[in-house]
């Protein structure tokens, strides 16, 4: 979920608060009826348009989108019958 430092003024001002803010909360609800998935697969982050740096919202993400895509092919893996890593 990006711009989500435009959603709330909080966490514009401090983007450590992202995890706090109750609108970024109800942004993700939403994101979660909307589009079927799970709260824990929605990952608000902060557009980086302007800034060169990346910060720990943006990281958290990819690694729970890497941790995710592998426990999927790993649970394909399992099934198909190969049992190699």
């Amino acid at each position: 979920m990006t711009k989500s430092d435009l959603t709330c003024r909080v966490v514009q001002q401090d983007i450590r608060k992202l995890y706090t803010s109750n609108k970024i909360k109800e942004k993700m609800e939403k994101c979660s009826n909307r589009l079927g998935i799970t709260m824990n697969h929605i990952f608000p982050v902060k557009n980086y348009h302007e800034e060169i740096w990346m910060d720990l919202p943006i990281l958290k993400a990819i690694d729970q989108i890497l941790n995710i895509a592998a426990d999927k092919l790993k649970k394909q893996s399992f099934n198909s019958g190969d049992t190699t890593e």
